[in-house]
């Protein structure tokens, strides 16, 4: 079976709900493409994962349209690392393991091992939900241009969770890039990615939920992001499409014939969208704003 096609699926369901389609974003431009100023080994990398990850004590994100981010330190234990996100469908597995869409530990592993120069020193997230792409345009990418600035990161690896979420990792990749940061967006919807034409695509043929592995699989999910991160420096022209080696096996709760017949099976599974923050768990609340 191919790769999901996200972008029909959604017209589709939208269509059988009787909501009008969303305007998916189609790049009409190339986009830039920044060239790695030193080796990997001796570069600083940055992080923006999209599941909406925050560390308990942070107050969580809005799901109408939330622009704003978090910084995580790069060395936050990840039971600390909880979610919130408004496709809730994906989050089971990140909220058991926070890694497969948020590798602190796999970036972790990587510089302890020289792979990379040096991991910065915090890690943003953001909720990637975004509909409006004005918004993403006029409020994200700015916040993000500036966080990744003082960061000195010399690339970013972007991790996209939901359809959306990919849409704005493809803007945020294209926008860093035209400032002169190279990019790579490791992706599970690889229409959108393609359709957003983010400078460097490294596929990862998983569900949505599970871009950089399974769930406590940390061999595959260091071995994943390794790949990733390798293209930043080895992809020599814009758009490329590094197809990752990486194959799904069944499991109790993600069958294989389900996911790829479209995985929600035809239901709108987002949840409302509400401008209070939504927290993980209550206490995460109280530890964020009191009682």
């Amino acid at each position: 079976m191919g790769p999901i096609e996200y972008m029909r699926m959604t017209r589709e369901l939208y269509s059988s709900l009787g909501h009008p389609p969303y305007g998916w974003r189609h790049a009409d431009t190339p986009p830039a493409f920044a060239r790695l100023k030193k080796p990997l080994r001796e570069s600083r990398v940055g992080l923006l994962a999209t599941a909406g990850a925050y560390v308990v004590g942070q107050r969580a994100y809005h799901y109408k349209d939330d622009t704003s981010i978090r910084a995580i330190p790069k060395t936050t234990p990840t039971e600390k690392i909880h979610f919130s996100h408004i496709t809730e469908n994906y989050l089971p597995d990140p909220r058991r393991d926070p890694n497969c869409v948020f590798p602190i530990d796999p970036l972790r592993a990587l510089e302890k091992e020289r792979v990379i120069g040096e991991l910065a020193d915090e890690l943003f997230t953001c909720m990637g939900g975004v509909y409006s792409q004005r918004r993403v345009e006029e409020e994200l990418i700015p916040t993000l241009d500036e966080a990744f600035r003082q960061q000195e990161v010399d690339a970013v690896l972007l991790v996209p969770m939901c359809p959306v979420c990919h849409q704005t990792a493809s803007m945020v990749a294209r926008h860093l890039e035209s400032r002169g940061t190279p990019t790579m967006v490791m992706a599970s919807a690889l229409d959108i990615v393609k359709a957003g034409r983010a400078p460097r695509i490294s596929f990862v043929d998983h569900p949505l939920g599970h871009t950089v592995g399974k769930a406590f699989e940390r061999t595959e999910q260091t071995e994943i992001v390794r790949q990733g991160l390798s293209g930043i420096e080895s992809m020599t022209t814009p758009e490329q499409v590094a197809m990752l080696p990486v194959s799904w096996a069944d499991s109790e709760e993600w069958k294989i014939e389900e996911w790829k017949k479209g995985g929600a099976g035809g239901k709108d599974e987002r949840k409302p969208r509400l401008t209070t923050p939504q927290y993980q768990t209550e206490a995460d609340r109280i530890a964020a704003e009191g009682a």
